[in-house]
């Protein structure tokens, strides 16, 4: 478009309206000069183009008062920092929460109030943050240049400039950790309804899974203080690492809840603390986790919190067979001794044992006995087979969902060719983990949003048997790179209408759907160092269940 504009002007200089030079690359318009013609199209000036005639089509970036220099420079009465936005992530999580959570810490004395419009602002700092984990390929600069898009090109009365590093350092630096926390809680949470083909229920329960990983750091003092590393005794790991435990959903892998801390934190510790600060996550749900979870307290704490749990136990772990304890479905009652010793204080639990084939040494298989327990008693309610089931819904639940998180952070920083986040204090490490943890969440609302799309009913329709598209069938690469898209192309800033943001929605909704994953197996990691705890019937296929005037500025460019 760039070459074509010159011969645009060159064609269309006239005597009535002379042309000088090659045009500028951002067209300023008058706002009722705008009007709406056909389905989608805005058309310029109240006269309607003929057949032919040529035309430059363009793409709205803001709407703002007009400054109008004695030269006949027209700039935007706006600022910058006040018009960012996060593009399609910003309209699952809602405009106007992080600003609404910014007013809330400088009324408490927590942010300084600033006066002076800098070249940051609170807001956008925290935008940034939700970006650049979702950017493992650029720089604090280039994620900031992405998220201000096309905002960046618009003559603004007040002139921005991308900051240095060390600046968005400082920034970073001023926002406390516990109001990136805040905000990864309004975005936590179910995205696909209990009744949608990816559920999955037992006893009329949502199963969820509860799993941690280690996240690797920057190696610096004040990181390796207050992680610690893992693998070595003596502290010699490469890279100090970031614990966390986290609670999903088996439907759309949403990301319901979520703890941090350091490697010397035990993952039932960390899983326990989150119970009990907030028992409503595990009310009224089902919670699988593997055998290195299961321990009296941990189960109790979720129990109490009105929850329940299906669970692999450890090879010698004294589950003693109560009198008359076995049940129809080949299950038996027994129980977890209390650490008081009392019998009264046993945790009653039901147990069942599977023969599990794994592959031998020799390239062959060996099979091995797999025991599962669950709190849930009634054995008609949940039988044995349903429980073994739920187990192995774990994996998609819980490690497919922390692959997809690990995906958006694969060599930041140019660390490490791994998983890595960039920041070098435990401070900036909490709160970019928070954020992460954010970002990846709304990229799964974006991609679950577009399961109730048009789109996606029309493509159920051309489907030999026209089932619906599923959750499992989505795929987070699409919907993450669609998300990076609309923050650069500017499509949803604070000016836009809510005719924009519909446009919008629909567009994210044929982006995520455009790529399918159609995965034949239990997604778990196939590498020869982990355990493959797959039961032979189930090794094929996977369960789905003001007065100024208003301009216009558009930037060159087809839409």
């Amino acid at each position: 478009m760039l070459s074509y504009l010159p011969d645009v002007a060159v064609a269309s200089r006239t005597a009535e309206s002379p042309v000088t030079g090659a045009p500028a690359g951002t067209v300023v318009l008058r706002a009722t000069d705008l009007l709406v013609r056909g389905s989608g199209m805005v058309a310029a000036g109240g006269i309607a183009l003929s057949a032919g005639e040529l035309a430059v089509f363009c793409r709205p970036v803001v709407t703002a008062p007009a400054v109008v220099r004695r030269d006949g420079t027209v700039l935007a009465d706006a600022w910058l920092p006040d018009l960012v936005r996060l593009g399609e992530l910003e309209r699952h999580l809602g405009d106007g929460v992080i600003e609404a959570i910014v007013d809330t810490a400088v009324a408490q004395g927590r942010l300084k109030r600033r006066e002076r419009r800098r070249l940051m602002s609170y807001p956008l700092v925290i935008r940034l943050m939700l970006a650049m984990v979702l950017m493992p390929d650029a720089s604090y600069g280039e994620s900031l240049a992405r998220l201000a898009g096309l905002l960046a090109d618009v003559p603004f009365a007040r002139e921005w400039h991308i900051p240095t590093g060390k600046v968005i350092t400082q920034w970073r630096l001023l926002l406390p950790a516990d109001m990136m926390e805040a905000l990864f809680w309004q975005a936590a949470g179910p995205l696909i309804a209990d009744d949608e083909p990816s559920a999955v229920l037992l006893a009329g329960m949502v199963v969820c899974a509860a799993d941690g990983m280690l996240v690797n750091l920057p190696d610096t003092p004040g990181n390796r203080a207050m992680f610690g590393s893992a693998g070595t005794a003596d502290d010699s790991s490469p890279f100090p690492q970031l614990r966390v435990i986290a609670l999903t959903a088996r439907a759309g892998r949403a990301v319901l809840g979520a703890i941090l801390g350091g490697t010397g934190a035990g993952e039932q510790t960390l899983l326990k603390r989150l119970a009990r600060r907030r028992p409503e996550l595990f009310a009224g749900r089902v919670t699988c986790f593997d055998r290195n979870f299961p321990g009296y307290d941990l189960i109790t704490a979720i129990v109490d919190a009105g929850g329940h749990v299906v669970a692999r136990m450890k090879a010698g772990i004294p589950l003693p067979l109560e009198p008359g304890g076995w049940l129809p479905d080949g299950s038996r009652l027994t129980w977890l001794n209390a650490p008081s010793g009392k019998k009264e204080d046993r945790l009653p639990v039901r147990a069942a044992e599977h023969n599990v084939t794994l592959p031998g040494g020799d390239g062959g298989e060996v099979s091995e006995t797999c025991t599962v327990i669950t709190t849930l008693l009634d054995c008609q309610a949940a039988p044995a087979d349903a429980v073994r089931e739920t187990y192995l819904t774990r994996w998609g639940a819980a490690e497919t969902t922390f692959g997809e998180d690990k995906a958006t952070i694969t060599g930041a920083g140019n660390r490490t060719s791994g998983p890595v986040l960039r920041s070098g204090s435990p401070r900036l490490v909490i709160s970019e983990a928070w954020a992460w943890l954010t970002a990846t969440q709304l990229v799964r609302a974006s991609a679950a949003a577009a399961l109730r799309s048009q789109a996606a009913a029309a493509r159920a329709l051309r489907r030999k048997d026209s089932a619906p598209v599923t959750a499992d069938e989505e795929s987070f690469t699409a919907a993450w790179r669609h998300t990076i898209r609309s923050m650069t192309s500017s499509q949803v800033t604070a000016s836009s209408s809510l005719d924009a943001l519909a446009a919008a929605a629909d567009a994210a909704a044929r982006a995520a759907l455009h790529t399918l994953n159609i995965p034949g197996r239990q997604r778990h990691s196939p590498r020869t160092q982990k355990a493959r705890p797959k039961f032979r019937h189930a090794a094929g296929t996977k369960q789905t269940v003001t007065g100024k005037p208003q301009v216009t500025v558009f930037a060159p460019g087809f839409p």
